[in-house]
Formats: C-alpha cells, sequence, structure tokens
C-alpha cells in the first residue's frame, strides 16, 4: 500500500470511524425498527430472534449494496468544487456531520421518536457545507437528465421525503385492502391463506433479486448484463422459489402448526384473531419472570459476572414491549377497535412478514433496519417472509450513509484529494453494518414499541401489507437514485393499513404528529449542530495549517529574494552599456529609482523569514513583494524594453553573442534571457 498522501490527517480517519460507528449504532437504534418492528409488533417472532435476522440480512444487503448508494449520499449534496482546495475541511465536515447525526439519532430513539437515519446525515451535511461556503456550497437542484426528476441535489430528496410516506401508506392500504377482501373476511380465510404464500414469495422474491441484479450486478458486470437479462433471471429466481415454497415450504408450515394446534388445542379454540390483549401480555409477563427466576445463583465470581454483563448486554434483546398495551389505556382501547381476523390465517402472513421485513433492511441496509423491526412485533406466521423483504432492502440503502463519509475521509487521507465518486472499502461498509446490529439489539426496544405497537394495531397481514409496501416504495427510489428514509416510508405504510380499521380511530394520530415534529426538527436540528461544531473546528487555531502556512511564506519569501537577486545582477550587466549612453531607455534618475526600489522590497521580503518580532505575517505582505519583484522584471526586463542587441559585459543572450562597445558593433541577441 502506497504512502499517505496527508498521513498528518489520519487522526481524522480514526475520529471518522469512530463517529461513524455510533451513527450506525444509533441508526440501528432507531431505524432499524422500520424493517422488524411489524414483525415483532405483531408477534411473528421475538425481538431477539429479530436481532439475528438482521444480523444476517443486513449485513448481505450492506455487502451488495450498499456501496452503491454511498456515492449519492456523500457527493450529492455538498458540492465538492467547494473544498477541492481544502479537502482535509471536507474530511472535517464529514466528521462533525457523523458525529451531530449519531447524537441526535441516539437522544431520539431514547425517546422514542423514529426520526430518519437520511434526514440526519443530509442535515449534517448541508450543515457544514453552508458554515464553509454559503448556500453555493450546496448542490440544490443539478440538471441531470439521467436521473427522475431530472435533478439531482436537495430539492429532489426533499420531495422524496414527501412522496414516499404518501406512496408507501397508499400502496400499504391497497394491499391490506385486497388482501381482506379476499382473503381474511372469507368463511375458508386459514386455506386460503396458504395459497396466497406462493404467489407473495413470487412478487417479493422477483422485486428483491431484480434490485440486487440491477443495482450489483449490472454495475459490476457492465455490459455483459442488461436489465433485460436481470428482468428474466429474477423471474426464473422467483418462480422456481415459489414453486419450492408451494412444494416443500407449505407443507412443513402446515405440518408445524397443525403440531401446534395439537398441543394447545383448547387454547386455540378460546382464542380470537389477535387474543385477548390481556392474555397475551400476562403470557409474556410470566415468561420473563421464569427466565428471570430461572438461573440459581453461582459461586463463581467471573460466572456472576459474565452472566451480569450477558443479562446487560442482552437485555434490549428481552425487552416486553407489548406491556405499554396493559399499561396505557388509550392504546388498549386502539388494538381492541381494531378488526380480528382468523388466527390461522394471520399465522401464515406471518411467515411472509418476517421475508417482506428482511428485504427493507437488505436493500435500505445502511441504517435504517430498526424501523422494520418494530412492524414485525404484531402477530402470525406470514409476517417472516416481508420482514426478511425489508431488511433486505434496508442493508442497501443506510449503510452507505454511514460508510460513504467515512470512506470519504479515508479517501483524502490516502489520495489527498476530493473524489466526487467513491468506492469504499469494505472496512467502511463492514463499520456500519456492524454497528447497525449492535444499536438494535441494545436499544432499539424503544422504537419498536413506537412503531410497532403505540402507532396502530398491527397483525401479520398488516404488518406483511404495511412492509411489502415500504420494500418496494425503497427500492424503486433507490434504482432512481433517490435516497428515501425507511423511517417515513414504514410509518406512512402502518398508517396506511391503520386507516383501513377507521381513519379516525385506527391509527394514534397525536403519537403522529409528534413523529411528524421529529421529522422536520431533523433536518433543522442536525443543520445548526453541525454548522456550529464545524465553525468551532475551522475557525480554531490549528498546528498544522500553521505549520502548512510558515513553509508557504518562507517558500514565496525566498522566490521573491532570488528574483531581487536577478533583477539586481541584471541591472549591474547593464551599468557598462547605459554608461556608454547606448541604452536610451534607462537614465539616470531611472537607474536610482530601481535600485532604490530594488533595496526597499528586499528589505521587506527579509521581515517575512526574520526572527524578529516572531509576528503573524499577513498572506497580503508575502504576495505583495513577490507581485513587485515581478513587476519589475515585467516593466524592466530585454523584452519590454526593446533592446534587441546587447554589448560587452552584458551577456544576456543564451547564446552568449556578444559585441564591442569601443567600435559600437553590435550584435543580435536571439533569445535574450531575464537574469544572468
Amino acid at each position: 500500500m502506497s504512502a499517505a498522501a496527508m498521513p498528518e490527517y489520519l487522526w481524522l480517519v480514526v475520529a471518522g470511524a469512530f463517529a461513524a460507528f455510533g451513527y450506525g449504532w444509533a441508526t440501528g437504534a432507531n431505524d432499524v425498527a422500520n424493517a422488524f418492528g411489524t414483525s415483532v409488533g405483531s408477534k411473528s417472532i421475538t425481538l431477539r430472534q429479530a436481532t439475528v435476522l438482521a444480523a444476517i440480512f443486513e449485513f448481505g444487503g450492506a455487502m451488495l449494496l450498499g456501496r452503491v448508494v454511498t456515492n449519492t449520499i456523500a457527493g450529492g449534496i455538498a458540492d465538492p468544487r467547494m473544498f477541492a482546495r481544502t479537502p482535509e475541511v471536507y474530511a472535517w465536515g464529514m466528521v462533525c456531520a457523523l458525529f451531530v447525526a449519531f447524537v441526535w439519532q441516539g437522544w431520539a430513539s431514547g425517546k422514542g421518536y423514529n426520526v430518519s437515519a437520511t434526514h440526519s446525515i443530509i442535515g449534517s451535511i448541508i450543515g457544514f457545507a453552508l458554515a464553509f461556503g454559503g448556500t453555493g456550497a450546496v448542490q440544490w437542484a443539478r440538471p441531470d437528465p439521467r436521473s427522475f426528476p431530472p435533478y439531482r441535489g436537495i430539492v429532489p430528496i426533499v420531495l422524496s421525503w414527501v412522496v414516499s410516506p404518501i406512496l408507501t401508506g397508499a400502496v400499504a392500504a391497497a394491499v391490506f385492502g385486497v388482501t381482506r377482501w379476499l382473503v381474511l373476511r372469507r368463511e375458508r380465510a386459514a386455506k386460503l391463506a396458504f395459497w396466497v404464500l406462493p404467489p407473495a414469495v413470487l412478487i417479493t422474491v422477483m422485486i428483491n433479486v431484480f434490485f440486487v441484479f440491477t443495482r450489483g450486478a449490472l454495475r459490476s458486470l457492465g455490459d455483459e448484463w442488461s436489465v433485460d437479462k436481470a428482468a428474466w433471471v429474477s423471474a426464473l429466481i422467483a418462480a422456481g422459489t415459489a414453486g419450492f415454497t408451494a412444494v416443500v415450504i407449505l407443507p412443513l408450515i402446515k405440518w408445524r402448526m397443525g403440531k401446534q394446534d395439537a398441543e394447545a388445542a383448547e387454547k386455540a379454540k378460546d382464542a380470537e384473531a389477535q387474543g385477548d390483549l390481556a392474555v397475551e401480555v400476562a403470557t409474556h409477563s410470566d415468561l420473563a419472570l421464569a427466565k428471570d427466576g430461572a438461573e440459581p445463583p453461582s459461586s463463581n465470581p467471573f460466572k456472576r459476572l459474565f452472566r451480569t454483563a450477558s443479562r446487560a448486554a442482552l437485555y434490549g434483546t428481552s425487552v416486553d414491549v407489548h406491556q405499554v398495551v396493559v399499561e396505557d389505556e388509550y392504546i388498549a382501547a386502539l388494538h381492541a377497535r381494531a378488526e380480528k381476523f382468523d388466527p390461522q390465517a394471520e399465522r401464515t402472513f406471518g411467515y411472509l412478514q418476517v421475508l417482506s421485513a428482511i428485504c427493507i433492511i437488505f436493500a435500505h441496509g445502511a441504517g435504517e433496519v430498526f424501523s422494520s423491526i418494530c412492524v414485525i412485533f404484531t402477530h402470525g406466521a406470514g409476517e417472516v417472509f416481508s420482514a426478511i423483504c425489508v431488511i433486505f432492502a434496508h442493508g442497501a440503502g443506510e449503510v452507505g450513509q454511514m460508510a460513504g463519509p467515512l470512506a470519504a475521509i479515508y479517501d483524502i487521507y490516502r489520495n489527498g484529494s476530493l473524489s466526487s465518486s467513491l468506492s469504499p472499502d469494505i472496512w467502511c461498509v463492514l463499520v456500519g453494518a456492524f454497528a447497525l446490529v449492535v444499536g438494535l439489539a441494545t436499544y432499539g426496544y424503544h422504537v419498536t414499541r413506537t412503531t410497532g405497537v403505540m402507532l396502530a394495531k398491527l397483525s401479520p397481514s398488516r404488518g406483511f401489507a404495511a412492509e411489502l409496501a415500504t420494500a418496494l416504495v425503497i427500492m424503486v427510489a433507490s434504482q432512481l437514485g433517490l435516497p428515501t428514509s425507511s423511517s417515513q416510508c414504514i410509518t406512512g405504510g402502518i398508517v396506511g393499513v391503520g386507516m383501513m380499521d377507521g381513519w379516525k380511530s385506527g391509527v394514534n394520530w397525536k403519537l403522529f404528529g409528534k413523529q411528524f415534529i421529529s421529522w422536520v426538527a431533523t433536518l433543522f436540528i442536525c443543520v445548526l449542530g453541525t454548522a456550529a461544531l464545524f465553525a468551532i473546528g475551522i475557525y480554531t487555531p490549528s498546528k498544522i495549517d500553521g505549520g502548512h502556512v510558515i513553509a508557504y511564506e518562507n517558500g514565496l519569501s525566498n522566490t521573491t529574494g532570488t528574483l531581487l537577486k536577478g533583477f539586481n545582477e541584471s541591472l549591474l550587466s547593464f551599468e557598462e552599456a547605459s554608461s556608454a549612453g547606448v541604452l536610451a531607455n534607462l537614465n539616470p534618475a531611472q537607474w536610482q529609482e530601481l535600485n532604490e526600489t530594488v533595496a526597499s522590497i528586499a528589505g521587506n521580503n527579509r521581515d517575512v523569514t526574520a526572527t524578529r518580532g516572531n509576528t503573524a505575517i499577513q498572506p497580503s505582505f508575502v504576495m505583495d513583494t513577490l507581485a513587485q519583484a515581478l513587476g519589475l522584471f515585467q516593466n524592466n526586463s530585454v523584452f519590454t524594453l526593446g533592446q534587441n542587441s546587447v554589448f560587452p559585459g552584458a551577456n544576456l543572450c543564451n547564446n552568449n553573442i556578444t559585441a564591442d562597445i569601443t567600435t559600437r558593433i553590435n550584435a543580435t541577441c536571439i533569445a535574450p534571457m531575464l537574469t544572468k
């Protein structure tokens, strides 16, 4: 590996790596809930199972697709041309952006606000760009006919923020409405739900595989891989997966569900579609109490320490997010008002929901794995598939939001320049992907509870509809090069299915209002916070920059001295010819003026490097002395004076042709020199 171009800024790479990890942790604790929140909220899987699935598919999405989205986030917001001469300042700005996004998202996660990682990092980048170069440093709307809409920068991103939740809500409502009409409200809903599984797998897998081929393989293989080829290959893979589901998976699901029903026949008869909420929560509480009291105390201090550390590390995956249904009367009433469906049908949709959640995380895996998890907490077998799709989609989109800034910092350290397009090293992507999973496992239960339980009643069928719509919107937007927020997409999807139970009574509008305020606040807080932190850094005296300035001052001063010395020697070489009266353009007054000017400039130039006073030198002072020295050459050189001949004692020709001054025989100077 070649030596770094800017080794003095290694500390920026280290600080950037820590900040990127922190931002990834906060994103995992907040946005990852979008992918699995519905599945956990619907009780299709547990939060601990969601963490394992997120770890697997988040890394998959990040490795395959995360490096693509990086370019849009890192290079499409702040105009790189403004930082071309000072790439280290851009690197410092990225460190500030990652840190502020980490702090804001971490605070919001503790409060349960599901804010957007996309908004956080974009707002932070806008903040340091505005602080450095004003409005001209931000790419608001740069024309790009290859994009849709045909612009790049901030304006299309803002438009996508408005369109994404509305579009996702509409798609989710449509999917749930069709599912409810075709399956859930039928007498044989449980049997019909099984036949929904293969076509749902077909559609979901085709969407995700096509996304992988067009975003990953198309860029890697170039002309060898076309969109048409990606489409039919995706269709074949999806058809094979759907066939495998019908022949192998469906019988296994039937066998497993039959076994469970046989073991709890009486409980299955008494339970309604979503069951008695009090019984559900009591069951969770009993299991938690039994788990807590299952292990006897150990006399070994190391075992006790290990057990305590393990419980602390895994605490976030064992929190009962459904306890709020018992503790909050409004949430309990919200859940009670929702329409109930056949529990067997809902269990089938639970498997689908988990897969769709994984798809969201995979495609959006740069930072929003957490939002998907909130949807999964509801219940059933059909959500597993949709949850997987959510995670898959998530993994491709948001890892780039932390890997992109980190890759830019590392690229500047290594190459000393600012690249408009980056292919981040794998370690940059790994930092973000690992941080996402850690954030979800340790702190994700806050947002999971808010999104998966408190916003609306989520059953597996509802969660599947919300997640499938989210995955579809995210993938289409990413295909068009538009950064999307899975936070807003999944929230829109949940609101969409909630409104199907009543636009007024099916959604916790008070909570949604707080969420909306947090979305707006995210942009402004990150802009102002990053601008303030960035300004403190760039307007603070720097040892590194100070050393560079001193080196430039010394270099310019030495150059000025060399020019003055050469010019003075040129004057001396003309002295004999001038005394003989053959240089009509120079009179004694001019000679005296030139000598005085040279002496004055030389004195000022010596002050630049002199130790007297040890005072700071203004750049204008150094540049003025250099400009004056160059001006002397420009105004008094052989070229300007028009001396096409030289005389003895004035060897100012490259070919050293001279003439005898006493006989006044002139020799043509073919190539006159400025200095001797």
